[in-house]
């Protein structure tokens, strides 16, 4: 068996190689169309030594040139990293530095981000056709070679590879302020993608949208499942990213995948209205909790949609588990939260509800959530203690510790309930607010900072507040050092300088208090 998640797209390219498959813009590409340039990205790479085994890291998203560099280095047999348009130049060294890719490929965004960096890692760059080789300052690779430019290669099975290849490594937010690496193998992508394929239930008539950032991993199964049905994929544009209403009702998108917040982008410009979505038959939302007023407005607006509501870690390849409403269903809510129960595991996975000793607990308890199963990735990248203690084996099955706080009810139903720690979950991008402290630390020359999460509403955060003692910068600089260092989705919405920050009777920093003092007003 080969596990290229690329097999499919070709064997499905290979029965209607005229049919749509990629729309960007006015740009479309049928299958035929795609598999060729997918399987000469593929061809290339492959003559660079750069193949099974491989890292490839892609400075793209939301675009042909990046969606085609994922497709073709999945057909390589090698391993894709995503790298984050948006991050930071430091944020970007330290990702390059750890992942360490034998290329990089940009798209026309991503071009003008390459700098020195990408080419003391990669010995291999990749870019679009239509840049300018001025665009790139400072990259000098072994190689650089144009993607519209590489030679046609025909049609080229891609190459195989084994269940425990690596597929991708993503970065997530990280507690020491660095970066850490999720290893995702093919076993536990294939696994992934079939339980997503079984909820959406494709067609080749299917018009699904490509909305998330390659960064954040519900992509993959963005950009997989629609080719592994034959359907067709239509990339949101930046201009639709913050209200993309008109995209979907002027694509007939049938398929659409988002977090919760951009439900509440719709609702606040005014252009989520009752009926707008005929065409929706299947919605799913995740990354962050789903509100049950927002379910509401899209049922109103998508009336013919099913609504799944999916849950899961990164270390669980992308989600695990989902609560699926019908159309005109009334959803299972968590008590006291206002948002959606995160539902039953999928087929592979087993969830359970667990004490700090990991003795299961029984239902109606509160307990961390453990998660084991065909979808459990490697670990994480050259952090080999981390991976065994977040990752543990127990009377010999291996399970991931998530941090979140969950319950399972009477009815099987599980519930979260938050975290243990400081994670939260901002605009669908997880964050470690250790993450932003540790760049605080550094930006305010104190050790005396913390990050709330604040305002919350709904059970969903909005934004992040830092607080900053001992310092002798003014808030503004801070914040102007902060924004070197950190994605704009993490920098703190104020910094507020207190003359010492508050403890608990424990001598901990007192969070709840930080988090009362904002919420009565007080800074």
């Amino acid at each position: 068996m080969n596990w290229n998640l690329a097999q499919p797209v070709f064997e499905q390219c290979r029965l209607a190689p005229g049919r749509l498959a990629l729309a960007d813009g006015s740009e479309e590409l049928t299958c035929e169309a795609l598999a060729r340039r997918a399987a000469r990205l593929a061809a290339v790479l492959r003559e660079n030594g750069i193949g099974r085994g491989a890292r490839v890291g892609i400075l793209g998203s939301r675009s042909r040139a990046a969606v085609e560099a994922v497709l073709g280095v999945a057909w390589a047999g090698a391993a894709w990293v995503p790298l984050g348009l948006r991050w930071p130049a430091e944020r970007l060294g330290a990702v390059l530095a750890q992942a360490r890719p034998d290329a990089v490929i940009a798209d026309e965004r991503g071009a003008g981000r390459l700098s020195g960096a990408a080419s003391a890692v990669a010995r291999l760059v990749v870019l679009p056709g239509a840049t300018e080789a001025g665009s790139a300052p400072g990259v000098v690779p072994a190689r650089l070679l144009r993607l519209d430019a590489l030679p046609d290669c025909g049609e080229v099975a891609p190459c195989p590879v084994g269940p425990d290849d690596l597929a991708y490594i993503v970065f997530t937010s990280g507690t020491t302020g660095v970066p850490k690496g999720v290893m995702a193998p093919a076993r536990a992508v294939a696994a992934y993608l079939a339980a997503l394929g079984a909820r959406k239930a494709m067609t080749p008539e299917d018009r699904a949208s490509q909305f998330t950032e390659l960064t954040f991993d519900p992509s993959v199964g963005e950009i997989f499942l629609p080719w592994y049905a034959g359907a067709s994929l239509h990339i949101v544009p930046a201009p639709s990213e913050v209200s993309p209403a008109r995209f979907i009702a002027g694509r007939r998108l049938t398929v659409w995948g988002s977090t919760p917040a951009a439900i509440a982008w719709m609702r606040d410009t005014r252009s989520l209205r009752p009926g707008i979505f005929p065409a929706l038959r299947y919605s799913s939302f995740g990354g962050e909790p789903l509100p049950l007023a927002s379910v509401k407005a899209w049922q109103a607006a998508a009336p013919s949609s099913v609504i799944d509501n999916l849950y899961g870690p990164t270390e669980a390849t992308v989600d695990c588990a989902g609560q699926r409403v019908e159309p005109g269903a009334t959803p299972v809510v968590t008590p006291g939260r206002g948002v959606l129960a995160i539902g039953t595991p999928h087929p592979g996975t087993e969830l359970a509800i667990v004490a700090p000793d990991f003795k299961p607990l029984p239902d109606g308890e509160r307990g961390e959530l453990a998660i084991a199963g065909e979808q459990l990735t490697e670990g994480y990248l050259g952090a080999p203690e981390l991976t065994r203690e977040r990752f543990p084996v127990v009377a010999g099955r291996r399970w991931y510790l998530t941090g979140d706080v969950a319950v399972r009810d009477a009815a099987g139903l599980y519930h979260h309930l938050g975290r243990m720690d400081n994670q939260v979950k901002v605009q669908g991008h997880r964050v470690e607010l250790e993450d932003v402290e540790a760049n605080a630390r550094i930006a305010a020359g104190t050790d005396q900072v913390a990050a709330i999460a604040w305002p919350v509403a709904d059970g969903v955060a909005h934004g992040i507040v830092c607080f900053v003692a001992g310092s002798t910068l003014s808030a503004e600089r801070i914040r102007e050092a902060l924004r070197s260092r950190l994605p704009a989705y993490m920098m703190p919405a104020a910094v507020h300088l207190l003359p010492a920050l508050p403890l608990n009777a424990n001598g901990k920093l007192d969070r709840r208090g930080l988090l009362a003092r904002l919420d009565s007003g007080g800074r």
